[in-house]
């Protein structure tokens, strides 16, 4: 069986000879779980779904509470209002970006995870 080290240098290999970009295949977010010890796939190998949840969650907290903190607050916004406009910028990022990765992985003919050596 192989490892999942062995896996994710075999796919970095992979998306760098693809011309891809460091930072696309290799997100802070993915390198701060794996620092953790989390088994994280590069992200053009998870599924619509995983990458849909993740670059959401991501992108929606972070930019709203960024977004709350500098702008939103001392403009007298209602946190009901901030949280649903957060919410919808999470999803729309988290959709562009699932897109792009399966799109780019289906461009690139990269290989499934599973069947990286």
């Amino acid at each position: 069986m192989i490892s999942y080290e062995s896996r994710l240098r075999s796919a970095h290999d992979e998306l760098r000879n693809a011309g891809i970009w460091k930072s696309n295949y290799n997100p802070p977010l993915h390198r701060i779980f794996r620092w953790l010890g989390a088994n994280f796939r590069p992200p053009f190998y998870s599924s619509f779904i995983v990458n849909f949840l993740t670059s959401s969650t991501y992108f929606g907290l972070s930019w709203g509470v960024i977004m709350w903190f500098s702008v939103w607050e001392t403009d007298g916004m209602e946190l009901s209002r901030a949280v649903i406009t957060a919410l919808a910028a999470g999803v729309l990022f988290g959709l562009t970006m699932a897109f792009y990765y399966g799109f780019t992985f289906r461009k690139h003919n990269l290989t499934k995870w599973n069947d990286l050596r």
